[in-house]
């Protein structure tokens, strides 16, 4: 037994120094989390394999020997065939919805026709790539962000990589112990990004307890944004806690000034869900998109790739012409602990002395560091 609580099985098998795991779409806030001593996992959804590969190469060079990841998105439930037939799947109704929103809220007509986020009718033949550049680059850890990651783990196990799962329900949860997963983020309701319907607070040690006895560890996700919320993570058996929220606002974060300002003043009820941007829920900052597709008389978003298809250039319109109102980032509750910009290193010490100060408190004593 170590005489420091927060020196976790993540930090024996993993090799960081803090249980805090940080999930960041910009390599900058990645390399200074691991270097701070914690685990950096980049977003790598959105980008071509060989950027992909740019992107993981200039993270090794920074960061050495400790370790890091990238998360990928590979959905199980997902409409699949050729864009042509997608295409012809999305309803007149929507598109004739999309159309009036340009005209009546003067939306331009996008430059550039990238698809949004690049979830497009190729994600899961994509995600294989993307896959196959990490394992090539013997990425220490590949995330899946939605979907089961089981299908990789012999090809990932074979080159040393360990595989993660996020999940939102236990019987997700269930299946991933069995395909023995190497770690879980038990990602709650509260959480930015694609989240589900259970609180934090319910999944985590229900999560904890599928995991026992196996070698599959577990992380707490969903609404993270303190030292007592990693001290609480603990406390509920987890080996740490995932954050992507927080980074958001930091120096190191390419999050638009506008946006970094919105959130350092958002509250809790700010982060609202939507299944408008991708056809999944995900919880985002409230802005005059997620508001639109609520109204009364709006239609029922269509599911991922269907809607990322329909909306890709609208939204790549509203971005373009930088229509700040329109625009958000994906953010959950944990926004109510965003308080200033502020440099990514400085957050890691933060979380840590907080609950290094919450253990004192409840055993009375300073605990060992």
């Amino acid at each position: 037994m170590h005489g420091n609580p927060l020196h976790t099985r993540l930090c024996d098998e993993y090799g960081c120094e803090v249980p805090i795991v940080a999930f960041a779409h910009t390599r900058d806030v990645i390399a200074a989390v691991t270097n701070a001593g914690g685990i950096g996992i980049f977003g790598g959804t959105g980008l071509a394999p060989d950027n992909l590969r740019t992107e993981i190469q200039w993270i090794k060079e920074k960061v050495g020997d400790r370790p890091f990841g990238v998360d990928l998105l590979v959905p199980a439930s997902f409409v699949e065939g050729n864009r042509e037939d997608l295409e012809a799947m999305i309803p007149q109704g929507h598109r004739d919805f999309v159309a009036k929103l340009m005209t009546d809220n003067k939306i331009p007509q996008p430059k550039s026709l990238r698809g949004e986020a690049g979830l497009d009718a190729n994600l899961l033949r994509r995600a294989r790539e993307q896959l196959d550049v990490i394992l090539d680059e013997r990425v220490p850890i590949f995330a899946s962000g939605l979907g089961s990651p089981a299908f990789a783990i012999e090809a990932a196990h074979a080159v040393g990589t360990k595989v993660w799962g996020l999940v939102g329900l236990p019987r997700q949860a269930r299946r991933q112990v069995e395909a023995d997963v190497d770690l879980i983020v038990a990602q709650g309701y509260d959480s930015g990004g694609h989240s589900g319907t259970i609180g934090t607070f319910t999944l985590v040690p229900e999560v904890v307890k599928l995991a026992k006895g196996s070698k599959t560890l577990v992380l707490a996700a969903g609404g993270v944004s303190s030292g007592a919320h990693l001290a609480a993570a603990l406390a509920m058996g987890a080996d740490g806690i995932w954050t992507g929220t927080i980074w958001l606002a930091t120096h190191e974060s390419q999050t638009e000034m506008f946006l970094k300002q919105r959130l350092v003043e958002a509250q809790a009820e700010d982060a609202v869900q939507s299944r408008a941007t991708s056809g999944k829920p995900i919880r985002q900052l409230r802005s005059n998109w997620s508001e639109v597709w609520k109204q009364p008389g709006a239609p029922e978003p269509l599911q991922m790739p269907l809607q990322g298809m329909l909306v890709g250039p609208i939204q790549t319109g509203i971005r373009e012409a930088k229509m700040e109102d329109w625009m958000t980032t994906p953010a959950g509750q944990s926004v109510v602990g965003i308080h200033s910009i502020r440099p990514a290193a400085e957050v890691v010490y933060d979380l840590v002395e907080e609950a290094q100060e919450m253990f004192d408190q409840l055993t009375g004593e300073p605990v060992g560091t």
